[in-house]
């Protein structure tokens, strides 16, 4: 156990003191209006259904998961169509990305020295 300490109170634990002065004062004046206004009922809750009530088999709610997750992948495919359609973007017909780029290749430079610019 931690040994109380004086410690010289500054304005916040003065303050925090004269509050708690005038709550006890109030509450001692005014005890209806001071905490709990009702009292607890600690006997067990029981859960009621409405009549016909009747909870869905477990089967139904997987194969409804199932169902969310495949509409789910098709409204991302269609999502990507609409956005190739909508902004162009075409696939490259082949793996080339410039139509001379053995040109530019490092083994067909006419110099041999290669300066850093």
């Amino acid at each position: 156990m931690i040994k109380q300490q004086n410690i010289k109170g500054n304005a916040r634990s003065r303050r925090d003191s004269r509050r708690k002065v005038k709550q006890e004062v109030f509450a001692k004046a005014n005890p209806m209006l001071v905490g709990r206004k009702y009292d607890v009922d600690t006997s067990p809750v029981e859960i009621e259904c409405k009549p016909g009530y009747e909870p869905t088999p477990i089967k139904f709610v997987a194969q409804d998961a199932v169902w969310q997750r495949k509409e789910y992948k098709r409204q991302l495919e269609r999502a990507a169509i609409v956005y190739g359609n909508e902004f162009g973007h075409k696939p490259l017909e082949s793996g080339m990305c410039l139509p001379d780029v053995a040109l530019y290749s490092a083994g067909h430079r006419s110099s041999k020295s290669v300066t850093a610019r």
